[in-house]
């Protein structure tokens, strides 16, 4: 009888059609089931049910991720039910999956004027899970929104990205992002892209009200009690490792947005929630009813000083993977132990260890697995990891170096070194990274273009200046070693340029110009056969190999009386490789990414 009802109800929900949206008007909250779901492929507002105890008041939900909005008002979310029996008109908002967070304050600026010429009030509250917070910023403020929108609840929002997100727009690693759910996204959630543009663009602008926010930054991504749970303990686990206390997604302390309210504080024990779980009403709810009941309600107690622009980033590990060269266990010359954590694309996954005399360490009753997380003791003697699937792993330590890395807007970016003990040697560090130019100030995505630089040393300080870079994001694998003193990783960024906003109506792609090519390898996934064809007059005379890591692989010089040819054969050079993703230069003038299988 109950999925008769059910049926029913759906075939006489109104659906409407509008020029961005499809609208839906929901039944009450009670006679709304799973069944409810299918997928959805356009920008969608679901109506609630209007309360007979209605209080002239709206409340907009809004998730950062097109087919994740109808989790607001099901599957064990309270949220419908909660604000239905309170006497709130509840709106739920489905913008684009994959379009950032741009796009979506576009729309979501456009539901915020059709849902109050609907209800005919002056303002709405919204309550926004993950990047819905930063799409609501957009609404507010690059759309021109602000007065309509009387608070925003924001849930797990990373105001200053995650590094998930670093390590998803590195092309090595984009497999890691979709362990989240999400998939897509990444390229405006980087750390550098919220902290170089952003913040920046939001924090300082005319209209900004950083009054009106509320935020509720959870600290639990070990205890989640939704299907979501192992995901956000894999994620969870390497976030910490390099970001601190986080939730699965966003860590605490990018959750606080600059002169907001802020309703846990770290590690907070109310607050012991993953990313998932802060965004049910039976977890959220009643904090966010307090500030409902009284708009005028601020949290005194807990203050958050407005972070330092362009602060240091710090790496206290080497990063390794399961491409090519980077799968070697490197401790520091005076380590005799660490832990590595591994978050592979499988869910569950074999890896063995080797020694240095190339021979299997049967020891795998230590390592402490999950869902898509491994993590292994490591000692001295172990030299190499191999898997049956991809990952990606940060190898920690006890030791005496932290390397620094902080951007100096539009000049230079900078390394240092950090030593406890005081005879260490930090001078002489090779310093070079992986340059990719991911995306314009917009965020709107352009063709790949990579580089090798290294860093020159001055003053105990290592830097690359970027003045000379055409304005962009740019991705940035950097690596540091010592001899065999040490090493050290960090996948990051930086944004070159200010975003203005007449740059949003210039937002064209900028593609290579292919013409300016000049050599082509084929075929970029190389077996056995690889050549390498010449498309200008220009001779080459070297061609390095590097892994993504940045390191050299190998060498080898063009013959001179091949040097007049228009192709060559690189078979036997290439040939030799492990399997992996590498980079290839000529002369350093030219970089070709290829995979060797």
């Amino acid at each position: 009888m109950k999925l008769k009802l059910t049926l029913i109800l759906l075939l006489c929900c109104v659906i409407t059609y509008s020029q961005s949206f499809v609208e839906v008007q929901l039944p009450i909250p009670e006679r709304v089931s799973s069944l409810f779901i299918g997928p959805i492929t356009k920008s969608t507002i679901h109506f609630g049910a209007k309360p007979p105890n209605y209080n002239g008041k709206v409340i907009l939900f809004n998730h950062g991720y097109i087919d994740l909005n109808q989790t607001q008002f099901l599957f064990n979310n309270s949220f419908y039910e909660e604000t239905y029996k309170e006497g709130y008109q509840a709106v739920f908002v489905a913008t684009t999956r994959g379009e950032g967070f741009w796009k979506n304050g576009e729309l979501l600026a456009e539901s915020i004027d059709r849902i109050t010429t609907k209800y005919h009030v002056t303002d709405v509250y919204i309550v926004a899970h993950s990047n819905g917070g930063k799409a609501a910023e957009a609404a507010m403020y690059h759309y021109g929104k602000k007065d309509k929108v009387k608070k925003v609840f924001a849930l797990g929002t990373p105001f200053w990205g995650t590094y998930l997100a670093n390590i998803a727009e590195f092309p090595l690693l984009n497999w890691a992002w979709r362990l989240t759910g999400l998939s897509e996204g990444s390229r405006t959630s980087t750390t550098y892209y919220c902290e170089d543009v952003v913040r920046p663009y939001f924090d300082n602008h005319p209209d900004n009200e950083p009054e009106k926010f509320v935020v509720l930054g959870t600290s639990g991504f070990y205890n989640g009690s939704t299907l979501a749970a192992p995901i956000m303990l894999a994620t969870g686990g390497v976030l910490r490792a390099a970001q601190g206390v986080n939730d699965g997604v966003a860590p605490y302390d990018s959750t606080l947005r600059p002169g907001a309210t802020y309703v846990y504080s770290k590690n907070d024990s109310r607050a012991i929630h993953d990313h998932v779980d802060v965004a049910l009403g039976q977890f959220s709810w009643s904090y966010i009813k307090t500030f409902l009941d009284n708009d005028n309600r601020s949290n005194s107690n807990l203050e958050y000083k407005k972070a330092q622009k362009h602060k240091q980033i710090e790496s206290d590990y080497y990063i390794i993977t399961s491409s090519g060269e980077n799968k070697n266990i490197v401790l520091d010359e005076k380590s005799q132990n660490g832990v590595l954590y591994l978050l592979h694309e499988n869910e569950q996954a074999d890896f063995t260890v080797y020694n240095d005399f190339n021979e299997k360490i049967e020891d795998q009753k230590k390592y402490r697995k999950g869902l898509n997380e491994t993590v292994i003791p490591i000692q001295k003697g172990m030299s190499r990891i191999e898997g049956d699937t991809r990952y990606l792993g940060i190898l920690k330590q006890i030791n005496d170096v932290k390397m620094t890395f902080e951007h100096k807007i539009n000049e230079i970016v900078e390394i240092d070194f950090k030593k406890e003990e005081k005879n260490l040697d930090i001078t002489s560090v090779n310093v070079s990274a992986i340059l990719i130019r991911k995306s314009t100030l917009t965020g709107e995505n352009v063709e790949e273009n990579y580089k090798r630089v290294e860093f020159e040393e001055k003053n105990g300080k290592y830097s690359y200046d970027i003045s000379q870079l055409e304005d962009g994001v740019y991705s940035m694998f950097l690596n540091a070693e010592k001899d065999n003193s040490f090493k050290r990783s960090l996948i990051s960024g930086f944004a070159k340029g200010q975003l203005n906003k007449e740059d949003f109506t210039q937002r064209n792609s900028l593609l290579e110009d292919k013409k300016q090519q000049k050599a082509i390898l084929y075929p970029t996934v190389i077996k056995n056969k690889a050549s390498l064809k010449f498309v200008s007059q220009e001779v080459f005379k070297q061609i390095k190999i590097y892994d993504y890591s940045g390191r050299l692989i190998t060498l080898f010089d063009i013959e001179e009386n091949q040097q007049d040819n228009d192709e060559i054969d690189i078979s036997h050079q290439l040939g030799l490789l492990k399997s992996g993703i590498y980079l290839m230069t000529l002369d350093e003038e030219q970089t070709i990414k290829f995979i060797k299988e």
